[in-house]
């Protein structure tokens, strides 16, 4: 195993360090099998020009509409194969190694959430999967297939509401890492924007700023 040393969210890595804990897993081994994986995923992203590579190595932190901007300097364990391949991968990318695992570290947040909560009781009927079989299985007579279709769909849109489901997308680290000058230039016209508009505008400028960086408006 490889030691090495990542600037974290601290607000984000205190909630993984918790799932960890809550789910019975050792972080660090946890972190080994499950990055390769998001290394996959950003094999395949357009990398960065020069300008848009300068661009997220200052502004990586600000991205997304997190407010947890404080870094915490980590040191964590990896396999040799598994940290050689993120630094070569960020390196061919030209992206921050910090701003990649921030990305990632997101995503396993999201994707943990359920699998702690059943862990930590696995009888319980809080998580989705739950939820939708016990309408599925509920047998009595005055339960409708139309009422079953109802239930699961709202139930579902529901948990949508919750849950941070850009981050599940395959496009997730194209659009948050793979920057060049025309995004750059873009993000410049929208902060000029934002900083001529009222105070109580700014929020939802932000928004938009952050939709339009991302290829969504």
């Amino acid at each position: 195993m490889a030691k090495t040393s990542l600037k974290i969210r601290a607000k984000a890595w205190d909630v993984f360090n918790r799932e960890c804990k809550a789910a019975s897993l050792r972080r660090d081994d946890f972190l080994n099998r499950a990055l390769p994986g998001e290394i996959d995923i950003l094999k395949k992203i357009t990398p960065c020009d020069w300008e848009g590579e300068r661009w997220l190595k200052r502004n990586w932190i600000d991205r997304g509409d997190s407010d947890d901007t404080e870094l915490r300097a980590i040191p964590i364990l990896l396999s040799g194969d598994v940290l050689d391949t993120m630094n070569n991968v960020c390196e061919e990318k030209k992206v921050p190694r910090d701003a990649f695992f921030d990305c990632a570290l997101r995503y396993f947040v999201q994707r943990l959430y359920e699998a702690v909560v059943v862990i930590k009781s696995p009888r319980t009927g809080l998580d989705l999967v739950a939820q939708i079989a016990e309408q599925i299985n509920d047998t009595r007579e005055e339960v409708t297939e139309k009422d079953t279709e109802v239930f699961v769909v709202g139930t579902v849109n529901k948990w949508a509401k919750t849950r941070r489901l850009e981050y599940f997308s395959d496009d997730y680290y194209q659009q948050n890492l793979s920057i060049d000058a025309s995004k750059v230039r873009e993000h410049n016209f929208l902060l000029e924007l934002a900083s001529a508009m009222p105070n109580n505008d700014l929020t939802a400028n932000r928004k938009v700023r952050i939709k339009h960086l991302r290829g969504q408006a």
